[in-house]
């Protein structure tokens, strides 16, 4: 890992990377011969702890989706509805049986699909036994073979273990692990036809009620509901879920089908007010059905969500092309399709002491469509970084250097928002704001305006909206915090998040991955900024040595502040730290130490400005 980090030629990077899939599968066959070991001597213990099931079982298998996204294999999860919500096992080795099973069926398939179901057999007193089912689509195991694929170092034909890789051992330690849950594991398989592994656990139901409790909307009961999906199994899971919370959904195959039902619908005046939609289908896929359900009136009231087997990058931008408001990564857990219908739909919700994680329900970054903002920021990289995003967005930006050119664009033209950086020369955010504020008391207007500022300190919240800001976020910008803030100035959620301080790591020049994030894995764009950044940062450090040879702590301070800005936009940590320490140094009018403090700043710069060309260089050898 240290040596793939560093640069190297094509050759050298190839060999490496064949030497740590190597050294992965080894480390692979270690662990799985040490937990079996274990397991012989008797000394593997299971843990009994709360486990909310379905969180579990999510987080477990989204990295597997992306392995049967590769594969072209639809990935499904039904968890029957009477499956209490917290049990009491060990989430380690549950997790652990779950990837030996769903990792084999997805190895042994190549079309189809693979899925995971857990019902009830039976509740007594405080336990329940559960039974789990991991299906598939694959080459499937030979009768004579299966009694032998749960015996160590075993596989059901020995050229497999060339072809597929493995050691053998992954059902010989899933077995031990469900005989210590008190229960037991079989199959069901037929040649080319597939194969089903079934397994019972005894686990127990937790005392303490579910912490993530959804207090169903009142508003879906009665919606009408179509879902587009060329899978069954998908189907039925999604009509299931939309079932129970009272929704009336109907189910269709593919595009043609969907327009067909959209279309009698309309006729019959009922109208569906919710569309999911499968983005990869045969014939038409789902952006295109879409953009066909966009362009005809009587269908374009209705919402829109994706269901993708892929977090592929572009597929926000895509689905805000043609006005989805969500899509959410397959394989479609309960929890997430709720919260997802219920932001979408806007309708009003209540959850005690929500926790729930959604990491793969990804709002689109839109804010009301298209706005029209103004982008009061006097720094060039800073300018360029939210420029990037807010085309990106699909926004019309106007740039303004200072207060006063930001007032000036106001008098010539209307804005839908106002984005003020606080540091400016000749008029600073906050004067800014008191001038707008103070012509809106004639004129009865609200201009929204979202304040940024590299302070990201206790207190700068509540200072901008004293001062009549909006909304407030912290540089470096990232472009979803900045979404964030425009939906929340736009009316569109009502407790959207304000940006959190960003926390760097001082052991390292830069972030290199969150660099990499802020500007979306655009190295374009990076480059531009680093270009831009190599040409700039003399003339901000000449501006800081001019304050300090003239003793001017209030140059200082702005000087400082400003380029402390731009060095945040690069995660350099180092760089960052003297920055600031020269700012307060004005602030406090102590300049003692300005000098010894520059001087850390010159040589942080000059290490950051060659590492991050040296990173962009070998970026660009490593994509092309």
């Amino acid at each position: 890992e240290l040596a793939l980090d560093t640069e190297l030629t094509l050759e050298q990077r190839e060999c490496l990377d064949t030497v740590m899939t190597s050294a992965d599968a080894l480390l692979s066959v270690i662990n799985d011969i040490l937990d079996f070991s274990k397991i012989e001597a008797g000394k593997l213990d299971l843990d009994s702890v709360d486990v909310d099931l379905r969180a579990t079982l999510g987080k477990t298998l989204k990295p597997l989706a992306l392995r049967a996204h590769e594969k072209g294999l639809e990935l499904t999860c039904d968890v029957a509805n009477d499956v209490p919500d917290i049990l009491r096992a060990d989430p380690v080795r549950m997790r652990q049986i779950w990837i030996n099973l769903i990792g084999n069926a997805l190895k042994f398939t190549d079309c189809g699909e693979v899925g995971i179901s857990v019902t009830v057999e039976s509740i007594i007193e405080t336990d329940v036994w559960l039974h789990f089912q991991v299906a598939d689509t694959g080459i499937g195991i030979p009768v004579e073979k299966q009694r032998t694929v749960f015996d160590a170092f075993s596989q059901a034909d020995g050229s497999t273990s060339r072809r597929f890789g493995g050691t053998g051992l992954g059902l010989t330690i899933s077995t031990k692990l469900v005989q210590l849950m008190g229960g037991r594991i079989w199959l069901e398989s037929e040649v080319d036809r597939g194969s089903t592994f079934h397994f019972t656990a005894r686990l127990g139901v937790s005392s303490e009620p579910k912490r993530d409790k959804l207090i169903l909307p009142v508003k879906l009961e009665g919606m009408r509901v179509l879902v587009v999906d060329d899978n069954a199994t998908n189907r039925r899971i999604l009509g299931g879920m939309l079932t129970k919370w009272g929704m009336h959904p109907t189910l269709v195959q593919g595009g043609a089908e969907a327009l067909l039902a959209l279309r009698q619908a309309s006729i019959a005046k009922t109208s569906f007010q919710l569309i999911l939609i499968d983005c990869m289908m045969p014939g038409m896929d789902g952006f295109a059905l879409a953009e066909k359900i966009r362009q005809d009136r009587e269908f374009a009231k209705a919402v829109l969500i994706m269901l993708t087997s892929a977090n592929q990058r572009g597929d926000s931008a895509r689905c805000r092309e043609v006005g989805i408001t969500t899509y959410i990564v397959k394989p479609i857990l309960q929890a997430e399709l709720l919260h997802s219908i219920v932001d979408s739909l806007g309708v009003s919700r209540e959850i005690g002491n929500d926790s729930i994680s959604v990491l793969s329900s990804r709002p689109v970054e839109q804010s009301g469509g298209a706005m029209r903002i103004l982008l009061a920021e006097n720094n060039a990289i800073n300018q360029k970084v939210a420029l990037r995003m807010l085309e990106k967005m699909g926004h019309s930006v106007v740039i303004a250097c200072n207060g006063n050119e930001a007032l000036l664009a106001l008098e010539r033209q209307s804005f839908d928002v106002v984005l003020m950086d606080l540091q400016m020369p000749e008029m600073s955010g906050f004067e800014a704001t008191s001038c707008i504020r103070a012509s809106e008391q004639v004129t009865g207007q609200h201009l929204p305006i979202i304040a940024m500022t590299a302070h990201a300190m206790k207190g700068d919240r509540e200072r901008c909206l004293e001062a009549g800001m909006d909304e407030y976020v912290s540089k470096p910008i990232k472009s979803r915090d900045l979404s964030a803030a425009l939906l929340t100035v736009a009316g569109r959620f009502s407790n959207a998040e304000t940006a959190s301080p960003v926390h760097i790591h001082k052991d390292v020049t830069f972030d290199r991955d969150e660099l990499m994030e802020s500007v979306d894995g655009d190295l374009d764009l990076l480059k531009e900024l680093v270009d831009l950044f190599v040409a700039e940062s003399p003339t901000s450090l000449m501006a800081i040595r001019d304050a300090i040879s003239k003793d001017d702590c209030r140059q200082l301070n702005r000087a400082s502040h400003s380029f402390k800005g731009c060095l945040g936009n690069f995660y350099s940590p180092s760089a960052v730290e003297a920055a600031c320490t020269l700012e307060s140094m004005g602030d406090n009018g102590t300049m003692s130490d300005a000098e010894k403090t520059l001087a850390i700043l010159e040589e942080a710069v000059q290490q950051l400005r060659s590492d991050l060309v040296s990173f962009v260089e070998h970026e660009a050898v490593t994509t092309n």
